[in-house]
């Protein structure tokens, strides 16, 4: 069939004669639009559409659209997507959308909105019509940048708007940002029962197991474990008494359900697959489907992991297939996307030591795409550290190995900011067997510095690492307070990227949560009672970790601190709550900057010295050894007090300033009463002092002797070591234009 005849042109990849084949057959008349859409599927799928772009272009400026117009809207897409720049294929895709969608109401005004016809960039505008055109009343989105699952309320077609039930509340937003930052979710996703119909949950829980589990393991992607799936249902679904018993019974379901493999022990993994078709033919199709090389990578594993529970013998001819593909995909990236390329590369590696017998190798040789790559590499490390996944990263550092035997230790040392939790006792490892503890040690004190910027290492430090003996490493105590620091002064103190925040958040949930918050509660009994009062308001005042991590912590504090619950509470002026640091901008932008330098400067210096002084042999003997590590000492805990202080700066705003009566931020006339002499202070926070300015400490005790007094007032203070008596002439604002800072 002519279909067949050309989709097999392009798998064979033979575009040269696919597109003489379909000009041929356009100018014969004889070409139907929808014979073109697999071809064009399968070109996108492996990253080659942008070769074809302008045939789709001729054909659909050759064609009539309302022949097909489903054909022509994604024939449209593809086209636009690769080549996004071309205004004639702009027009063309509106004109699809128009033949394809005649009837919908507001269309035009949808096409607008979204950006189709004017200048917004093709590949967002496409997904905003696209949304819009698909969406209806009660469907369920999932935020990208936030773990919230959001209802559809209205679609407005004609203004392109979206009307949302977000946790509670209605919002209205337009079809662009719409479509980059949420993505549908089916009726049945684990996650919009969770949030939307937990009552449906419930009833899962008991009346169908099965169908609940299936959901939990859809929205991880098609695979997980049973810790996980636990950490999903307990404690907000099942008790965790009810757990051993209810999950027991669930996996003598699943296993006799075709749709979900089950394998392994210690944690049981759970797989979710499509039945029909044999496996081979089913996993290819699933595999085909996919343009991401980590995709590619956990189908192979499933496929893998299925045949080793069946006791079968692998299929070779469908290992070849794989193994064509990648290398395909390999050759058409490499240039454009070389950590893409060498994510498929190691694709290849898994997938050479699979099989039956020998590797599958195209010659003798024995072509292997990821050594190679990372033999050629200007910088290997740049290039891992682009991956995203820990099985690719595994599978990185076994080629680095093999690759770069004398750099290798090096390279992965490099990485270790970005390396995933779960590779660093092996990174490390590698670097200490190196004779790289030096820099081991400082990429530890980086992450320790700013830990927002490191969430991985600092999971793999709240978790334990394996050579903590060699190294010089904070205590947990240590850890949880630099870690609820580091929580609280996000989007206060700190300010950083949507990414950044979410996952330094989304990491530290998970890492606290760790044994079910075992090592938070063992912290929380020894933290003192001093500690243990700003704990509390931090904890009260935590974002985006969830109230369920929130109130666990919580309520480990209050176990271990009943007495903070039990005192009075009384509303402090703003001098007089310990728990925060009043400042101005400038005086927060001076303090993160000593901080930068004192971590990019002066730590990195320290380490240097450390290193050359430990080179010079005899530790025992070595005095500027000795004082380099004091001196890092030292260091530590001046960053440990700037970040201290940082987590507590809350920036002091002009309406916040009294009028009435002296408080922070006060601009203060004082009259001397036995000479007349006036005396003018300005009372701002410690990062803010300048004595030569009169800008004084508010926290000083002759500025808390001040503090709450109105104009008109006598007040005796200690000046130049004796009591002298003062009238409070004028209070105005210290803030105002012209006065300090």
């Amino acid at each position: 069939m002519p279909e067949v005849d050309l989709l097999r042109l392009v798998q064979d990849g033979e575009l040269d004669a696919f597109e003489a084949r379909c000009l041929e057959r356009l100018e014969s008349g004889d070409l139907r639009l929808a014979e073109l859409v697999a071809p064009f599927e399968h070109l996108e799928a492996a990253g080659q559409a942008e070769r074809v772009a302008t045939l789709a272009q001729i054909v659909l400026e050759n064609t009539d659209m309302q022949s097909d117009p489903a054909a022509a809207v994604t024939l449209a897409r593809i086209a636009l997507t690769a080549d996004p720049r071309n205004a004639e294929l702009r027009q063309l895709a509106v004109a699809a959308y128009r033949a394809a969608y005649a009837g919908t109401p507001g269309l035009d005004g949808l096409l607008a909105a979204a950006g189709l016809t004017g200048a917004r960039p093709a590949r967002n505008a496409l997904n905003a019509v696209d949304l819009c055109l698909t969406l209806k009343k009660g469907d369920a989105l999932l935020s990208r940048a936030e773990d919230l699952v959001v209802e559809v309320i209205e679609v407005d077609t004609e203004h392109g708007l979206c009307t949302l039930r977000r946790a509670g509340r209605l919002t209205t937003i337009p079809a662009a940002e719409l479509a980059s930052g949420y993505e549908c979710l089916e009726p049945d996703d684990f996650r919009v029962l969770r949030q939307l119909r937990p009552q449906r949950l419930g009833e899962l829980i008991q009346s169908d197991p099965v169908a609940l589990v299936i959901g939990v393991v859809r929205a991880h992607g098609g695979l997980l474990d049973a810790d996980v799936l636990k950490h999903e249902l307990v404690p907000r679904q099942l008790v965790a008494k009810d757990w051993s018993r209810w999950w027991s019974k669930t996996r003598t379901l699943l296993k006799r359900c075709p749709h979900v493999i089950v394998e392994g022990r210690a944690p049981v993994r759970l797989r979710y697959c499509a039945e029909g078709q044999t496996l081979e033919d089913e996993t290819w199709a699933v595999f085909a489907g996919h343009t991401e090389p980590i995709r590619w990578l956990r189908i192979i594993e499933a496929y893998l992991g299925e045949k080793r529970q069946r006791k079968e013998t692998l299929d070779n001819g469908l290992l070849q297939r794989f193994r064509a593909h990648l290398a395909g995909h390999v050759e058409s990236v490499e240039q454009r996307r070389p950590t893409e390329a060498l994510a498929a590369a190691l694709v290849i590696e898994r997938l050479d030591v699979a099989a039956d017998g020998p590797p599958i190798v195209p010659d003798e040789e024995g072509d292997r795409p990821a050594i190679s790559m990372l033999e050629r590499a200007d910088d290997p490390a740049r290039l891992i550290a682009g991956l995203r996944d820990d099985a690719l990263w595994k599978l990185a550092l076994n080629a680095l190995a093999s690759a770069r035997p004398d750099d290798g230790p090096a390279c992965a040392v490099h990485m270790m900011a970005r390396a995933p939790a779960s590779m660093l006792d092996r990174i490390v490892a590698a670097g200490l067997a190196g004779g790289l503890r030096d820099s081991v040690q400082q990429h530890i004190d980086e992450t320790l510095a700013d830990p927002v910027h490191h969430p991985e290492p600092m999971c793999w430090l709240w978790k334990g690492p394996r050579h903590s003996q060699e190294l010089n490493l904070p205590s947990a105590d240590e850890l949880f307070t630099g870690i609820i620091d580091a929580l609280s002064a996000l989007g206060r103190t700190v300010t950083t990227s949507v990414r950044a925040t979410r996952d330094f958040r989304q990491r530290m949930k998970t890492a606290l949560a760790l044994r079910d918050y075992a090592q938070v509660h063992a912290c929380l009994q020894r933290v003192p009672p001093d500690r243990a009062v700003t704990l509390r308001r931090q904890l009260e005042r935590l974002d985006g970790i969830g109230d369920n991590a929130r109130l666990r912590m919580l309520n480990m504090l209050r176990e271990a601190h009943p007495t903070l619950w039990e005192m009075s509470v009384k509303r402090l002026e703003a001098w007089e709550d310990p728990e925060v640091l009043w400042t101005t901008p400038e005086g927060l932008r001076r303090k993160t900057e000593e901080r930068d330098r004192l971590v990019n400067v002066t730590m990195r210096e320290n380490a240097r010295r450390i290193g050359e002084a430990a080179s010079h042999g005899d530790l025992s003997e070595n005095s500027e050894y000795r004082f380099a590590l004091e001196e890092r000492d030292l260091l530590r805990a001046r960053l440990a007090q700037i970040n201290s202080e940082l987590a507590k700066a809350r920036t002091l705003e002009p309406y916040q300033v009294p009028t009435n009566h002296v408080g922070v931020g006060s601009r203060v006339t004082l009259r001397n009463l036995t000479d007349g002499a006036r005396r003018v202070m300005t009372f701002l926070g410690p990062f803010d002092v300048d004595v030569d300015r009169g800008v004084y400490n508010y926290l000083a005790p002759v500025a808390q002797r001040l503090m709450g007094i109105a104009v008109g007032r006598w007040v005796t203070l200690n000046v130049d070591g004796r009591d002298t008596e003062f009238e409070i002439v004028t209070v105005a604002s210290g803030l105002t234009a012209g006065n300090p800072p």
